[in-house]
């Protein structure tokens, strides 16, 4: 499980890219340089290394965000419209505009609704 309080890269994950995958970046140029092993060996390793600690932070990425839309109830309109303002997305005609409109939508609702129950 995920814990979101530890934030993306954890110590654990920070430690194992010093101890392993920094340690086999060091070797292979090491052993490169040497000239032990080739360029395209040397190339190929070390992306792996880099590729293998970025797919781990993605992974714990995308699990965080699957976490943080969880936590998230869905916005009601007037909510999204809300934020929208507070955010600086919308202008003060912008936000009166949007707001008559979403007013007149629920009172129309709300007439049909009253005339449907009334049946």
């Amino acid at each position: 499980m995920v814990d979101p309080e530890e934030g993306l890269v954890t110590e654990f994950m920070f430690g194992m890219m010093m101890v392993f995958g920094a340690d086999i970046i060091v070797l292979v140029v090491l052993l490169w340089a040497g000239g032990f092993l080739s360029t395209s060996v040397f190339v190929g390793v070390t992306a792996v290394t880099v590729a293998v600690y970025a797919v781990w932070i993605g992974w714990r990425w995308w699990q965080l965000r699957q976490l943080t839309d969880a936590d998230e109830p869905e916005r009601t309109p007037l909510e999204e419209l809300k934020h929208q303002y507070a955010a600086g997305e919308l202008t003060d005609t912008e936000f009166e505009r949007k707001l008559d409109q979403l007013v007149e939508a629920d009172e129309t609702v709300d007439d049909e609704t009253d005339s449907i129950l009334e049946r």
